[in-house]
């Protein structure tokens, strides 16, 4: 009973989780044409796209299981295919959320130093380079993930002597030491800039609004409320990226009873889908460009 609930509840967040991805795609597409040039909206673009692919496979993922389960065909290729693309994913939502960051943390803070100045200057050049470098990277560690992963997957014990079980205990032993080795060398530096980034980011609009208090011109300012505002916004992204950061080690390096694991996955997948809701509802923007795909859908048959 407890795993068709969350089975349930992870289906819901996943399919929730690309329709909101999509919505943010589509909407920032429209604004970066009409506008040409918006680096903040490509790297939104990438992180959606990259959203919306990670849940669907994620999908994918558990439906191949289930089919395998009912000896429906032969999916073990396709389960593995949609494995590594999925672990190709997980890598990609954090260097691109990790871009996201640095972008916003240069582009608003005013700090002096030089390194951040010149940063300033060329960041919007650097802006598909640093895609690139994320798309490349994820592609170099989650092949040798994927393959740690298979590579333990599915072996068909006939004999389940106490030395077979001892030698299988030994080898899920091995195979999770590599993935942890390559997790955390994957993920934890962009987890890293990640961290200091935000962190920068949040002291200076903190500092910033707290001169603006003191300056007697009003609580209800609009300038001060966009910046209290955007500090709730990054504290928001922090806790989120934290959870999915410690949750995805959670999942990958620790093996987990049945209930237990299905826990983990249905929070890891709640805080990309969570911080895209959250992107719409403050966004005028995307709520306009949400309200307008829900008014066209029933219209959808007729046309």
């Amino acid at each position: 009973m407890d795993e068709i609930l969350l089975r349930s509840l992870y289906y819901t967040e996943c399919i929730a989780g690309v329709i909101v991805n999509l919505i943010i795609v589509a909407a920032n597409i429209i604004k970066w044409r009409r506008m040409k040039s918006l680096d903040g909206e490509k790297i939104l673009i990438s992180l959606a796209t990259s959203r919306c692919l990670f849940l669907l496979s994620a999908f994918l993922l558990d439906i191949s299981l289930i089919l395998d389960s009912w000896n429906i065909g032969n999916v073990q290729v396709l389960y593995k295919i949609i494995s590594l693309f999925l672990t190709f994913l997980h890598f990609t939502n954090f260097w691109f959320a990790t871009v996201l960051c640095v972008f916003y943390c240069v582009k608003i803070t005013s700090y002096s130093w030089k390194f951040f100045s010149l940063l300033k200057t060329k960041i919007s050049h650097l802006v598909p380079w640093f895609l690139l470098a994320s798309l490349l990277i994820s592609a170099s560690f989650s092949l040798p993930l994927g393959w740690s992963h298979d590579g333990i997957q599915e072996k068909n014990l006939t004999n389940h002597s106490m030395d077979n079980m001892t030698v299988y205990r030994n080898m899920k032993y091995e195979v999770n030491q590599t993935q942890s080795v390559l997790l955390f060398t994957g993920l934890g530096p962009p987890f890293l800039v990640f961290f200091v980034a935000i962190a920068l980011l949040l002291h200076s609009l903190w500092m910033h609004t707290r001169r603006m208090r003191s300056s007697g011109s009003g609580f209800r300012r609009p300038n001060l409320e966009s910046h209290i505002s955007a500090v709730k916004s990054m504290s928001l992204f922090l806790v989120l990226q934290t959870m999915y950061f410690v949750l995805s080690a959670l999942a990958y390096c620790i093996y987990w009873e049945k209930t237990a694991f299905w826990i983990i996955l249905v929070l890891s997948c709640s805080s990309p889908t969570l911080h895209s809701f959250y992107i719409i509802s403050t966004n005028s923007g995307l709520k306009k460009t949400c309200v307008s795909v829900l008014h066209v859908l029933p219209c959808c048959p007729e046309g």
